[in-house]
């Protein structure tokens, strides 16, 4: 029996919101055997209150003045970011693959020509992204770790 082995490489916010970087780490995971690179997709504004305090790593590598609402938001990619990069992407011939934190980050990715999503499993209880990304007609992968059986039966 042949089984072929589907390699996506975590690049997550590892970019730091710099496009440099994020080519770099594309680079990278396509000399190292991956088939796709999946970041995530999102703006602060949608997934923290400006006011959530720093955790506990947070207080210790994270300068004073940076809060913790400024640490998410420095890692957003906007628009023209995303499409640099599954440009680049498509020229190294490696999949890329985002998780949208929300409706709205889905509804982006897809406008851009995203073919593959990843939901986190922390958004499983997030109905209305999932209802929008099974009528998009493209290829969702939808992590249940954190699920329980009851959430992943409502979605």
């Amino acid at each position: 029996m042949n089984k072929t082995i589907y390699l996506i490489a975590e690049i997550g916010v590892n970019h730091n919101g710099s496009l440099k970087l994020a080519k770099k780490a594309i680079t990278l995971a396509k000399k190292n055997g991956a088939n796709a690179v999946k970041f995530q997709t999102f703006k602060a504004e949608h997934l923290v209150s400006p006011n959530t305090p720093k955790t506990e790593y947070q207080k210790k590598n994270i300068p004073n003045q940076q809060t913790h609402f400024n640490m998410i938001k420095s890692l957003e990619l906007d628009e023209k970011q995303h499409i640099k990069i599954i440009n680049y992407c498509k020229t190294l011939k490696i999949d890329f693959i985002s998780t949208p934190y929300g409706i709205n980050d889905a509804k982006l990715l897809n406008k851009i020509g995203c073919k593959i999503f990843k939901t986190a499993s922390a958004d499983i209880v997030d109905l209305e992204m999932h209802e929008y990304l099974s009528k998009i007609n493209q290829k969702i992968i939808i992590s249940t770790g954190m699920s329980s059986i009851k959430e992943i039966a409502a979605c």
